[in-house]
Parts: structure tokens; sequence; C-alpha cells
């Protein structure tokens, strides 16, 4: 829709009405916005100044440790003990106690595999589930409960890739 361009002669009452309501709407528009980024500047300022705050008080708690690690490795070395001796005894625990952690957790995935594995046991027949059973218990791995009736021939290798000896 095409709007008519009036001029001071021809504009009628309705028509400057219209313009008036639409320089008014554009008035209110105008001054919600302004109002909005107002308010966003002043919250935006409020969590700068929090941030700052709060990166001030870090910035100080960084000092105080600094300080008090410089003091207790003085106090370390003053009383005959080497700090580094006792970092690297602090790494050593840590590390012993991940490798604990580790050690328990596949500890126990091997107890859930085991339970499976009894749980499938009672389906197969009682041969069968004994010779697992009894693999499962053996500390150094699977036993042969019985002989293999396969023998092993020793043979000169025939591969031409491999090494003579």
């Amino acid at each position: 829709m095409k709007e008519t361009r009036y001029t001071a002669d021809t504009i009628t009452d309705d028509a400057l009405n219209a313009l008036y309501q639409r320089v008014a709407r554009a008035e209110e528009e105008a001054d919600a916005a302004v109002a909005a980024a107002a308010r966003l500047a002043t919250l935006v300022g409020k969590r700068s100044e929090r941030a700052d705050r709060a990166a001030e008080k870090q910035r100080r708690r960084a000092e105080v440790a600094e300080s008090e690690l410089h003091t207790l490795r003085s106090g370390l070395r003053a009383n005959g003990a080497d700090p580094t001796n006792i970092q690297n005894l602090w790494a050593q625990i840590h590390l012993r106690n991940r490798q604990w952690r580790d050690a328990k957790k596949r500890a126990t995935s091997a107890g859930a595999a085991i339970e499976r594995v009894q749980q499938v046991a009672h389906d197969l027949p009682y041969e069968h589930a004994r010779r697992i059973l009894t693999a499962l218990d053996e500390p150094s791995g699977p036993a042969v409960t019985e002989p293999s009736a396969h023998t092993w021939e020793k043979r000169p290798c025939t591969n031409e890739s491999s090494p003579q000896r």
C-alpha cells in the first residue's frame, strides 16, 4: 500500500491524526528501547563488578597461598627437610592411591563378570560348569584339569622368510 504524500495545504484531519499516532508509537518504541538498553547496561555493569570482585578475591587467595607455600618450604628447609622430597613423596602417594582405585575397579568388574559366568554356568552341563568355575578360582590363571589329547611335534621351520638358526 503506497502512502500518499501530503502537503500542508492538502492534509486532512484524519491523516494528520494518523501521522501523530505513528510518531507517538515510534517515540514509545524508542523510549522502550532506550530503557531496555539502560537496564541491560546496569545489569552488565553489576555482573562485571561482581566478576571483578570475584577475580580480585581469587588473586588475593592465590597470593596468600603462595606466601604460605613459601613459608612452609622455608620452615621445612630450616628443620633439615627437603621440600622437593616431600613433594615427590606426595606425588608417589597420589599415584599409589590412583593405582589402588584402578585395581579396585578392575577387581569389581572381574567379580561382576564371574557372577555372570556363574549364572550362565547353571545352564551348562555339570562337567563344563565345574571346569569353568575351577578355572575362575585359580589365582594364576586357568589350569588344565584333564590332559590334552593333542601332542606337539618338534619339527624344523620350513618357512622361507623366517631366519634359519
